[in-house]
């Protein structure tokens, strides 16, 4: 898929360098200018939380029942499973000056898996054959949320390849992360029937950042560029809290991130 994509990038650069011969040296219609909009696909690893969002195990669950003490941390900074294929957001930009831009990107996933009871196995012992009717595992509950919403402006600079649009910025984050887990699996102890789970287990995630920001627009053809980003510098703070039933006592955790030169993606977008 990735020689695909390459593909595209040299044939689409191809087609803009041969009609760059058709405009004058001194007419630029690719550099941005006042009032104009752009929007762009973000392609790498996602900007969300996901490190510290481990849920508690039902009460039953090999005798023991405990909340995880994990923290939260930020693994978008991680460098593993990023994949020019993976499209992980969307950017809008708008230009207030021919050089200054404010953005505005993010993404989101919602996700809900409704709980189905067990159904335990059945077995006739005076069968010759042990005739018998398998069990069927429960399907746990499961409801996920996570997004992220970052706000930002830019500072664009001009350089002798019209077409080269260099940048340097600055970004807010907000990040927020939710699972709530339900097991309603039934297991005979004692010969009585016992649902596991004490009820639905629930862990959170917020997190605020900032950061600076360095990248580079090249504009294929006009009003069609590719891009790419990194942050020189961000900062993370991010809060877990866990609930492993109701009415019982929230475990919470915090943790501070710093990372430099993390985070790279690629872009492609449009100008209107």
């Amino acid at each position: 898929m990735k020689k695909y994509i390459l593909y595209t990038f040299v044939l689409l650069a191809s087609i803009g360098l041969a009609q760059a011969q058709d405009v004058k040296s001194e007419v630029s219609g690719f550099a941005p200018t006042k009032g104009n909009f752009t929007a762009s696909l973000l392609f790498g690893k996602g900007n969300v939380l996901t490190g510290g969002l481990v849920n508690t195990m039902p009460a039953g669950t090999n005798g023991s029942w405990s909340v995880p003490g994990d923290a939260p941390y930020a693994n978008m900074v991680s460098m593993d499973y990023n994949n020019a294929t993976n499209m992980i957001g969307a950017e809008a930009r708008y230009f207030l000056t021919d050089k200054i831009a404010l953005k505005l990107s993010g993404l989101g996933v919602v996700r809900s898996t409704p709980s189905q009871v067990n159904i335990p196995a059945t077995i006739d012992p005076d069968s010759p054959n042990a005739a018998w009717i398998p069990g069927y595992d429960a399907v746990v509950a499961d409801d996920e949320l996570n997004f992220s919403i970052i706000l930002g402006g830019e500072y664009h600079f001009n350089t002798s390849i019209e077409r080269l649009q260099p940048y340097l910025g600055v970004n807010a984050a907000y990040y927020y992360g939710r699972e709530s887990v339900y097991d309603p699996t039934i297991e005979d102890i004692a010969g009585e029937p016992v649902i596991m789970d004490v009820g639905i287990r629930t862990v959170e995630l917020i997190g605020l950042g900032g950061a600076a920001v360095a990248g580079v627009d090249y504009y294929l053809m006009e009003g069609f560029y590719f891009g790419m980003e990194i942050k020189p510098v961000n900062y993370l703070y991010a809060y877990n809290a866990k609930k492993p039933g109701p009415g019982l006592e929230i475990l919470d955790a915090k943790s501070n991130t710093f990372s430099f030169f993390t985070q790279p993606f690629l872009k492609l977008g449009f100008k209107f």
